[in-house]
């Protein structure tokens, strides 16, 4: 049985098209931006009752 090589051509970004990279770039800021909102959410206790009384519970 022979064993499997693992090609780096697959990651190759020269090949990259304009959407992948901006669907990259636009996911990631989602992902930081998603995660400070939620931190300030944790961490502020008035911001928190205020989504609260808005009748969203996280």
């Amino acid at each position: 049985m022979k064993a499997k090589t693992f090609s780096s051509k697959k990651f190759n970004f020269d090949n990259a098209s304009k959407d992948q990279i901006i669907f990259l770039a636009v996911s990631g800021l989602m992902i930081f931006l998603a995660k400070a909102s939620y931190d300030l959410y944790l961490h502020n206790p008035a911001f928190h009752m205020f989504i609260q009384s808005k009748g969203i519970f996280l």
